[in-house]
C-alpha cells in the first residue's frame, strides 16, 4: 500500500497515531517514523524494518492490529532512501547506526525502561539484525523473517545488472533504483559483519519459506551456526519470500507469544 493511502486508513480509524522525523547528527536528512498505540502506560516496543524497496505502510495492517495494539507501542520507519527518510545510504552497517541513532531520540524511548523487539523482513532482516549487535542491551527480541543474512547464498541476479546501467536507472522508479544499489554491495558487507552476530543478545525467532527464491531457504543454517544466541526457526514448506503477508497469523501469533 502507498504511504498517503495507509496515511488516510490510519486517520479514517481510531488509532492514536503520531508521525516523526528525526534528523541525524550530521544534519544530512531526517528519518521518518510511524508510532501506534504508544501511550505512556506501554512498556513493550515493537519495531517495524522493510525491506527493499518498501516503506513503514508494508506493515499497516500489524500497526493497527488491537491485539498488537493492547501489547506494544509499535514504531514503523522509511529506511534511508525510502518513502519520507533520507537517503539513499547502500549500507546495512550506517542504514542500522543511522536508524538506531534516531530510535533513541524518539519521545515514545525518553519514558523510562522498555522491553524492545524488533522485527526485519528481507534486506531489513540484516539491518534489525546489526541494530541488535550494535546495542545488545537494548533488545530483547529479534524476529528475521526471510531475512538475507548468508553472503554465500547472495547472488547478484541478470536484473540487478541491467538495473545498474544508466538508461535503466534513468528509467526505473527511484524506490527501485534505490532498492538495486542496496543490492550490489550487499553481499560484501555480510561478510564483514559476520564476527559482529556473536554480540547479538535478544532471543532469536527465525520465519523461512523454503520455497522463498529471493533469499536462499539455507539462510536458517546459517543465523544457526553464526548467532551464538539459541534460535527459534519455523520452516514453512510451500512458503515463499512474503511472509509478513501472507503468513500474517503465524507471525501475530509469534508476536505475541514471544513478547515477555
Amino acid at each position: 500500500m502507498e504511504e498517503d493511502k495507509a496515511f488516510q486508513k490510519l486517520k479514517e480509524s481510531d488509532i492514536f497515531y503520531e508521525e516523526h522525523f528525526i534528523q541525524n547528527e550530521k544534519e544530512e536528512g531526517a528519518l521518518h517514523w510511524i508510532s501506534t498505540g504508544c501511550k505512556p502506560e506501554k512498556n513493550k516496543i515493537l519495531i517495524f524494518i522493510h525491506g527493499s524497496p518498501g516503506t513503514w505502510s508494508n506493515y499497516l495492517r500489524y500497526l493497527k492490529d488491537p491485539e498488537l495494539l493492547k501489547m506494544y507501542c509499535m514504531l514503523g520507519v522509511d529506511r534511508p532512501g525510502f518513502g519520507k527518510s533520507f537517503g539513499p545510504i547502500a549500507d546495512v552497517n550506517i542504514q542500522a547506526k543511522e536508524i538506531l541513532g534516531s530510535l533513541t531520540k524518539l519521545p515514545e524511548m525518553q519514558k523510562g525502561k522498555k522491553s524492545i523487539s524488533i522485527l526485519g523482513h528481507s534486506y531489513g532482516g540484516p539491518v534489525a539484525a546489526r541494530m541488535a549487535s550494535l546495542s545488545p542491551e537494548k533488545f530483547q527480541y529479534l524476529f528475521l523473517l526471510a531475512a538475507a543474512m548468508d553472503p554465500e547464498t547472495e547472488e547478484i541476479k541478470w536484473y540487478n545488472k541491467v538495473a545498474d546501467t544508466w538508461i535503466a536507472s534513468w528509467i526505473l522508479p527511484e524506490e527501485w533504483a534505490h532498492s538495486n544499489s542496496e543490492m550490489l554491495p550487499l553481499r560484501e558487507q555480510l561478510r564483514s559483519l559476520i564476527p559482529e552476530w556473536k554480540k547479538i543478545q535478544a532471543n532469536i525467532i527465525v520465519v523461512q519459506g523454503e520455497e522463498d527464491g529471493l533469499v536462499d531457504p539455507k539462510n536458517p543454517e546459517f543465523i544457526q551456526k553464526n548467532f551464538y544466541r539459541e534460535t527459534k526457526t519455523f520452516l514453512l514448506p510451500k512458503e515463499g519470500h512474503f511472509l509478513p503477508w501472507k503468513n500474517y497469523d503465524l507471525i501475530h501469533k509469534l508476536l505475541i507469544e514471544f513478547s515477555d
